[in-house]
């Protein structure tokens, strides 16, 4: 018989979490005092929540994840996967946020997050939502030109395996991306975006950044080709005194050992245009992560970064705008 998990609402309002092979003949055990020592007692009880798992090994994992799970949590299960409510403003992360990644991280693979599901939802995937729609509140009053969208910047928590000798199915982190409306969210060599304003979320550290990431040929030529025609301008943008203390210079993550094709090797920015990508950023504590002000610190150093991202987008064709549409 396949095994199920199952949670009952006891006279006083509490829930027990069990699994049974046998859910009929377990209620009655229960009911009559002769089950688990907590419902005793506390009867009426009512089954308010089950689950079918494939065997006993499964139902006890289940059981596990279920008994840890918050009270909070636990009825929004019992109200239904699907009916898991977003957050309407963002209240910030919990501590379960770093918690949950730390958890996957030991248990990455499909069976644990499926019974884990609910905390994701409750803890990671609802407050970014809520922070990606006030920051794009935010970016409405300094930068129109950029979007937060819930469903388009919050990145998916799937890894694509398919080239990858790390199998593991899920990534340990939680980011989002703030695109300019005319380019588009895409990110990386396979996409077509513009540059634009990244936040990274994990237990062994999280920062936020802006830029353009390993853009696809055709436009890195155009950077490179903005930098040598405008190298003063773009200096201006990176090497300003705020800038270097507050962010440092470009991320040297990918850098060639000599200026690309089509340009001198004495070239006045050749340090420039060595780069395949145009990144700044800075780590980001955790006490800034769990706080309720994310928003602000996000927009400060934003509005920081945003002479650059424009720079960037504006040798890619991507204007400013002065209000949105």
């Amino acid at each position: 018989m396949p095994w199920i998990v199952y949670m009952l609402r006891c006279r006083d309002g509490s829930l027990y979490t069990g699994a049974t092979n046998d859910l009929g003949r377990r209620l009655e055990l229960h009911r009559n005092g002769r089950g688990a020592a907590y419902t005793r007692g506390r009867a009426p009880l009512d089954v308010v929540y089950q689950e079918v798992v494939a065997d006993r090994s499964a139902a006890l994992r289940r059981e596990w994840s279920l008994k840890r799970l918050s009270r909070v949590e636990k009825d929004q299960l019992i109200m239904g996967r699907d009916n898991l409510p977003t957050q309407s403003e963002f209240r910030g992360f919990g501590p379960s946020l770093m918690g949950f990644f730390g958890r996957l991280k030991r248990n990455n693979n499909r069976e644990w997050f499926l019974a884990n599901r609910p905390t994701y939802e409750l803890h990671v995937k609802a407050p970014l939502q809520a922070l990606i729609e006030e920051m794009d509140v935010r970016f409405a009053r300094f930068a129109p030109e950029f979007v937060g969208d819930p469903r388009l910047s919050m990145f998916r928590i799937y890894r694509d395996v398919r080239f990858s000798k790390d199998k593991s199915p899920y990534k340990t982190h939680a980011a989002c991306w703030f695109f300019h409306r005319d380019a588009g969210k895409g990110v990386g060599s396979e996409a077509h975006g513009g540059a634009g304003f990244y936040l990274h979320l994990a237990p062994e550290g999280s920062f936020l950044g802006a830029g353009i990431w390993m853009p696809p040929r055709p436009v890195l030529q155009k950077l490179r080709d903005a930098i040598a025609d405008d190298q003063r301008g773009f200096e201006r943008t990176i090497l300003a005194p705020a800038m270097k203390r507050r962010f440092g210079t470009l991320d040297e993550e990918a850098v060639l050992k000599r200026p690309p094709r089509g340009f001198e090797p004495d070239h006045p920015a050749s340090r420039w245009l060595r780069f395949q990508s145009f990144t700044m950023g800075r780590s980001i504590p955790r006490t800034q992560v769990l706080s309720r002000q994310l928003p602000k610190t996000l927009e400060g150093d934003y509005r920081r970064l945003l002479p650059f991202v424009r720079w960037l987008n504006g040798a890619m064709g991507y204007g400013a705008v002065e209000k949105r549409v």
